[in-house]
């Protein structure tokens, strides 16, 4: 079970660099191919949207995978903020600014939600406590 964490946070390094690169550098973004928007209107608004958020998203997996191979102390953090992102998208997808079609990530990240919720318990569980800073003498 030590080794769920690290396997859940290098695979989401490779997901957030693929679904980047597909938001970041297919033509439109994977918003219409994919997702099914409607690109009819607002298409530079829209693709200009989607490259930023996969150029966030390539970020990320770049440092998680960082995180993977050479440090492996900064485990947890990593994991809780992509799980607080991931919740925070599908709050977004689900509940505050749905899209009017359903789109392949909702239930995508539904899954990746509750495997990163067990990864981040299994971490903090086993993680060595640690002081928070200098202590006052």
């Amino acid at each position: 079970m030590r080794w769920i964490p690290l396997v859940v946070l290098g695979l989401m390094g490779l997901i957030n660099l693929g679904r980047g690169a597909i938001h970041a550098f297919a033509p439109d973004g994977g918003a219409g191919s994919i997702a099914g928007l409607d690109l009819s209107t607002s298409r530079e608004t829209i693709l200009s949207l989607f490259a930023t958020l996969g150029l966030a998203q390539i970020a990320k997996g770049v440092f998680e995978l960082y995180v993977v191979a050479r440090r492996r102390d900064l485990l947890g953090l990593f994991l809780a903020m992509q799980t607080l992102d991931t919740l925070l998208a599908v709050a977004n997808l689900y509940l505050w600014r749905p899209l009017p079609v359903t789109v392949p990530g909702q239930p995508f990240n539904l899954i990746l939600l509750a495997a990163q919720a067990l990864a981040l318990m299994i971490a903090v569980r086993r993680a060595p406590a640690s002081p928070a800073g200098p202590t006052a003498t």
